[in-house]
């Protein structure tokens, strides 16, 4: 009955250790998956900007071309 015990507790102890193993393999799966969306989003390479940056990008040109101040008043009737 002792010699059962001791297995178990080895079965148990290799267990824990996949479980950490498991643990950090999502872990660097989940940070590569990160850092892979980051760089796609908010790339500031000129040749192939982030779509967030070109988005930003656009709406900042459309709001400095602000057209309203290039109209002229209208003459009294």
């Amino acid at each position: 009955m002792n010699g059962m015990k001791s297995s178990q507790q080895f079965i148990r102890g290799g267990q824990s250790g996949q479980i950490v193993l498991e643990y950090v393999l999502l872990l660097v799966i989940g940070v590569s998956v990160a850092m892979l969306i980051t760089s796609t989003m908010v790339s500031r390479n000129s040749e192939s900007p982030g779509f967030l940056i070109s988005k930003w990008f656009q709406i900042i040109k459309t709001v400095g071309e602000d057209f309203s101040d290039d109209l002229k008043p209208q003459e009294g009737p």
